[in-house]
């Protein structure tokens, strides 16, 4: 993700997000909705949190811009939200609880011929989400980079936040349905991960886990946890390959890790904390560079 999709990530998260920028005018076409009742099964966090504590965007989201928008804004959202329909995100998509490396103990890496089937398939996934997110709202044109600069919600976010919001959850059923395929019960989509601080090494968090933290302390008791994009394992369950999806806008600017510019990772690398986490060196992927080797 780059530096405004990661700051809108620690605003606004996951399909909550989408419903918070519907209702600040992310997308025009008006329909209303109601967030209160009873949490599904495959609810998310923020959102079943919202559920339970009708208004309490802050509280739910860690964001008190997103709870000024939500207050201020029209209460309803976009029928386009049939982009991403269905789009709910599992903590974690398959049943084998992740590993991660150690100097003692590694995870066996893919052979090359499956490895070079998935990253395939993540690379189609990311460009068929980067069109069809263009398609809908720019008939197929790439914005401008003036565009990516506009606020969309707030005073801070973005067309680029937007659009890279937008596209991140236009991936997950294409990549879901490819990894179902190619490697099943052995990946994970948006994982999250905590330093614990006693021990002074990660963990994984699952959803049973994160629903308790929000519970508890709301969405800002998962600050300084992150959250790289997919997560692949080993048949032993040892994490062997990461990669966390950029959607730069203008696309003409090349996808790259980003600085913490605050929080617990203050002037640290993005990729070098994801790499401590789960001590392999992430790989970056966009619609036009594909998955990158290096950097």
């Amino acid at each position: 993700m780059s530096l405004m999709l990661l700051r809108a990530k620690s605003r606004l998260l996951s399909g909550l997000v989408l419903l918070a920028v519907h209702q600040a005018g992310c997308l025009s076409e008006l329909d209303s909705v109601e967030v209160v009742g009873e949490c599904g099964p495959r609810d998310l966090t923020p959102e079943c949190c919202l559920k339970k504590n009708p208004g309490q965007w802050e509280q739910c989201t860690g964001s008190s811009e997103m709870a000024h928008v939500a207050e201020t804004a029209q209460r309803s959202v976009s029928t386009a939200t049939k982009l991403t329909a269905g789009a709910t995100v599992a903590v974690m998509v398959g049943a084998m609880m992740p590993q991660i490396n150690s100097a003692e103990r590694r995870g066996v890496a893919l052979a090359s011929d499956l490895l070079a089937k998935v990253e395939r398939a993540i690379e189609q996934c990311v460009r068929r989400a980067d069109q069809k997110v263009n398609d809908y709202h720019f008939n197929g044109r790439s914005p401008s980079w003036e565009l990516c600069q506009q606020v969309k919600v707030g005073e801070k976010t973005t067309w680029a936040a937007c659009l890279g919001l937008f596209k991140h959850e236009e991936s997950w059923p294409c990549l879901r349905e490819a990894l179902d395929k190619l490697l099943p019960d052995r990946y994970l989509l948006h994982p999250r991960f905590q330093l614990e601080e006693r021990t002074g090494t990660w963990k994984f968090l699952n959803e049973e886990k994160v629903k308790q933290i929000v519970s508890e302390h709301g969405w800002k008791g998962l600050w300084g946890t992150i959250e790289p994009d997919i997560v692949l394992m080993d048949e032993k369950g040892f994490i062997v390959h990461v990669y966390d999806l950029k959607f730069p806008c203008p696309e003409f600017n090349n996808a790259r890790w980003e600085r913490y510019r605050g929080g617990r990772w203050h002037d640290e690398m993005q990729g070098r904390v994801y790499e401590r986490a789960t001590g392999v060196k992430p790989r970056l992927v966009s619609p036009r560079q594909g998955i990158i080797r290096e950097g």
